[in-house]
């Protein structure tokens, strides 16, 4: 299956351009927030955040002990990046506000935002979809990052960098059995583009990060689908952000 995109080459590994330790993408004092931090590409993405100096990330997901494994691993590597551990349900708007006004109180203001929280419904037909867990995505893909927005702008910088995580399931014409996690990810992706008109000063981008191993391919995989996994050391983002 072809994807729609005007990028002309195609990368399915790291490649010098984007190493976190180049010095034009530094992120030294920058204040990281990051959804789905415990699990999937979060933690990746974490590292190289930390491996391009930021001075905080507020790691963000439901699951306590794997944001702990997250930051344990980080702060062994990388000791002048703190990190911070939030369970917080991106379903929950309480939840995020709470975070966020703790981590922005004691670091200062939020200069960038990882919108790395998601969900796949089982790859089902409409039809054949429980109804709740089709539901689901929707919760997470779209109310939930309509919170996290809405959690990070107060205590954002002026020209913070917002960065969605999303998928290529969005825009091709037909990808089997994934209706309710396209239908969701597109959803989520216009929240994004409606923030980037709300609020042009930011940076505001929905990315396509590659087509990683996690544990929501292999919901894909169960269902029948067979992708092209790209090398998992593609996925981290920040190599985005630059001043």
């Amino acid at each position: 299956m072809a994807f729609p995109s005007p990028t002309k080459k195609w990368h399915s590994a790291a490649y010098p351009s984007i190493d976190p330790s180049l010095p034009a993408l530094s992120s030294a004092g920058k204040n990281i927030v990051i959804s789905g931090g415990g699990s999937g590409m979060g933690p990746k993405i974490a590292e190289s955040f930390a491996q391009s100096g930021a001075a905080t990330i507020a790691l963000l997901g439901r699951t306590e002990a794997t944001l702990l494994k997250t930051k344990q691993q980080i702060e062994a590597k990388y000791s002048n990046t703190k990190v911070s551990t939030y369970v917080a349900d991106i379903i929950s708007a309480p939840a995020l506000e709470q975070a966020l006004t703790v981590h922005a109180n004691a670091y200062g203001k939020l200069h960038v935002l990882i919108a790395n929280a998601g969900y796949m419904s089982t790859g089902r037909s409409i039809v054949d979809s429980d109804a709740e867990d089709w539901w689901a995505g929707f919760e997470v893909n779209v109310k939930g990052n309509f919170n996290l927005v809405r959690a990070f702008v107060p205590y954002a910088v002026t020209d913070a960098v917002v960065l969605h995580t999303n998928t290529a399931a969005a825009h091709v014409p037909y990808f089997p059995l994934m209706s309710g996690y396209a239908a969701s990810k597109m959803a989520g992706a216009k929240v994004f583009e409606y923030l980037h008109h709300e609020y042009p000063e930011m940076f505001v981008l929905n990315i396509q990060p590659g087509v990683i191993e996690t544990g929501m391919s292999a919901k894909a995989k169960e269902a029948g689908v067979e992708l092209p996994f790209d090398d998992g050391e593609l996925s981290p983002v920040s190599n985005v952000y630059s001043e």
